[in-house]
């Protein structure tokens, strides 16, 4: 666990450089993403996480027919690759992601991957958590007055897993025989 109280001494370290990190911006648990062919779509359901602002999934794999084909698949409602979104993310970006429906609401702990989208390759998933920015001194009302803090500290936080998308486990990953899944929380 991160939350709590943390300061920071040293030559050069400023006496006031000591913070407090809630409970909200603690290290986030691991999603466990769990699949399920049913016929004409794979589910898939995870785990709430009560500290998640959003949900991103997404993969890219292939799937075999008279041609291989490369496919990609998001949980997004807008035709997005979305690679760029399994990375730490604002605020401002999760809430403005969450109303246009490109991240998932923190309420949903599943969502259906049509057969034709399905494929075989890699799923991953992401939980956003929220972004905490600190400074001291705090920031003047009036924008008027300059400010230069002392000190300013930045807390992310996120949780995700790897999986793979279409097989009975991930032990056709080579070398990864009876994982069912690789978590970075």
């Amino acid at each position: 666990s991160i939350a709590g109280q943390h300061a920071f001494t040293g030559q050069g370290v400023p006496d006031s450089f000591k913070f407090a990190i809630p409970p909200a911006q603690d290290i986030m648990p691991e999603i466990k993403l769990r699949q399920t062919d049913k016929g004409t779509f794979t589910l898939l359901e995870w785990n709430a996480i009560p500290t998640a602002r959003a949900y991103f999934l997404g993969s890219m794999g292939s799937r075999e027919g008279e041609e291989m084909t490369m496919v990609i698949w998001t949980s997004s409602e807008l035709p997005d690759s979305g690679f760029g979104l399994f990375d730490y993310q604002t605020n401002a970006a999760v809430d403005k992601w969450l109303k246009e429906k490109v991240l998932l609401a923190p309420a949903t702990t599943k969502c259906a991957v049509p057969k034709e989208a399905a494929g075989t390759g890699m799923l991953r998933a992401i939980a956003y958590g929220t972004e905490l920015n600190m400074a001291y001194a705090p920031r003047p009302k009036d924008p008027a007055v300059a400010w230069e803090p002392d000190w300013n500290v930045k807390v992310r936080v996120k949780s995700m897993t790897t999986t793979m998308l279409g097989m009975e486990g991930a032990g056709a990953m080579g070398g990864m025989e009876g994982m069912d899944d690789v978590t970075d929380a």
